[in-house]
């Protein structure tokens, strides 16, 4: 469940950070504030599980469930672009 967990959020955060960077380029100052401001609270659910694990093998299966959340993010991304 905890990788479920990581995939998702690791998505949620590539998404959230690619609007961030379009409001940015647009001078969109609520925009920015915004994803400023819920930035940091995006990867609580990561970031605990990173803390509890106690050996590098669990900690590389996270940073692979992160690696396909953010590839699954761009995805999503470009897809809304095009």
């Amino acid at each position: 469940m905890k990788y479920r967990v990581i995939i998702l959020s690791a998505l949620i955060i590539e998404v959230c950070s690619t609007f961030y960077i379009r409001y940015v380029s647009e001078g969109n100052t609520i925009g920015m504030l915004i994803f400023a401001f819920i930035g940091p609270f995006l990867g609580l659910p990561f970031t605990g599980y990173m803390v509890e694990s106690k050996n590098w093998n669990e900690r590389i299966k996270m940073a692979f469930s992160m690696a396909i959340g953010y590839l699954i993010g761009v995805i999503i991304v470009i897809n809304f672009i095009k």
